[in-house]
């Protein structure tokens, strides 16, 4: 359950850091955090996808 916890505030603190330094980041910063985030994205569905047949 504390793991629970401290996901929750890891994913609100770092959601509140890249909003609040948004604007101050050059572009091609700006563009390797939404690539991050997109193949994150797209790694949990190929993993789901493999757990789910298999």
């Amino acid at each position: 359950m504390p793991k629970y916890i401290l996901i929750g505030l890891i994913v609100i603190i770092g959601t509140f850091m890249i909003m609040n330094y948004w604007p101050s980041l050059k572009e091609k910063t700006r563009n390797k955090i939404i690539a991050s985030i997109f193949g994150l994205i797209m790694l949990g569905f190929i993993v789901a996808i493999v757990l789910l047949i298999f």
